[in-house]
């Protein structure tokens, strides 16, 4: 499972993709194994070979998801079997880079120009263009892939800032898990329970599962 995931935000036509594409190269010759996520506002459907998603798996990225407001689609460069589809494989890579997503919490890099208001979102990290009017962060010209793949594999390599504390047992036995993997499992159970009626807001969950055996079910 991917244990950082950077966003890169611009308005339509700014070269979110074409960036993304040399980013995604440029990693990939690192020894890095990229994951790439869109989100589009019409209906995913199985894409034909001149889309961003397609772009980006020929650019090296070994997985691409397309994301809609009620469905996703993602595409891997090979075969599993169904044993392997699963959530620890679902979205495998070192990195994810996730194309728009705006109102999104998480580390953005901004691509300046049309419509984007970049003072008003969250996380900027860096811009790619000419820095607006009273923003003093990084700022990159496009044509410097190698240096924001730098910031990303710096960024990648810092502490991730953790929201859950979780523990899992698995027949008793204690699983290590990852930060990241512990934020989503508890977010995953959180979200289940914050819809059912009479429930407070969630500080501690405790849940025990034990399979039911078919002899026990009859």
């Amino acid at each position: 499972m991917a244990s950082f995931w950077i966003q890169v935000v611009g308005s339509k036509d700014t070269g979110k993709t074409s960036l993304l594409e040399r980013v995604t190269r440029e990693l990939t010759s690192r020894g890095r194994t990229v994951a790439y996520i869109k989100h589009t506002h019409v209906e995913p459907t199985l894409e034909a070979t001149d889309t961003d998603t397609a772009r980006m798996r020929a650019a090296g990225a070994a997985v691409t998801a397309l994301t809609g407001d009620d469905y996703t689609i993602a595409h891997r460069s090979s075969g599993r079997g169904v044993e392997e589809l699963s959530f620890r494989v679902a979205m495998p890579g070192d990195i994810v880079l996730a194309e728009g997503f705006k109102s999104t919490p998480g580390k953005k890099i901004a691509i300046v120009g049309g419509d984007l208001d970049i003072a008003s979102l969250d996380g900027v990290v860096a811009v790619v263009g000419s820095a607006p009017d009273g923003y003093k962060g990084l700022a990159f010209s496009a044509d410097q892939t190698s240096e924001l793949c730098d910031l990303i594999e710096r960024l990648s390599a810092q502490p991730a800032e953790q929201t859950w504390a979780t523990r899992l047992l698995v027949n008793g036995k204690e699983v290590a898990l990852k930060t990241f993997v512990q934020d989503v499992m508890a977010s995953a159970l959180s979200g289940m329970t914050d819809v059912l009626r009479d429930v407070d807001e969630t500080e501690t969950l405790e849940i025990r599962v034990r399979r039911i055996r078919r002899t026990e079910a009859q």
